[in-house]
């Protein structure tokens, strides 16, 4: 059973995986990793997180078709999945909160502004 502060950071660059673990680590969450869509339905389907951040870009299934495999699982329509993209224009954050993300951050991170966000959720 996931605990009630688990994340699990989706994001095909192992460098960004690790240091936003850490950072998360250390504001008390505890994380999972995944580095591609498929690795991330596949945890989801093992244990419901509190929250997934997800890169949109990756390899094999991007963010857009994990997000939507994600939201077709019973129990996973209202899991917070933050969108993590390079892409900080307005017509991302559409795309994305249309193909069921609940919210979208840009690259580089404001860690606050995700931190934040993470504790509206508790």
């Amino acid at each position: 059973m996931a605990s009630a502060k688990q994340v699990l950071v989706v994001d095909d660059n192992v460098d960004v995986v690790e240091s936003l673990s850490a950072m998360l680590q250390c504001h008390g969450y505890e994380t999972a990793a995944a580095h591609n869509g498929y690795e991330a339905c596949d945890w989801v389907k093992d244990a419901m997180p509190k929250a997934i951040i997800m890169d949109l870009g990756m390899p094999w299934m991007d963010g857009f078709g994990a997000v939507r495999a994600i939201r077709r699982m019973p129990g996973a329509q209202s899991v917070p999945i933050i969108a993590l993209t390079g892409s900080a224009d307005r017509d991302s954050a559409k795309k994305a909160v249309a193909a069921g993300f609940t919210q979208h951050f840009s690259k580089p991170l404001n860690f606050d502004h995700l931190n934040r966000y993470l504790s509206s959720l508790s």
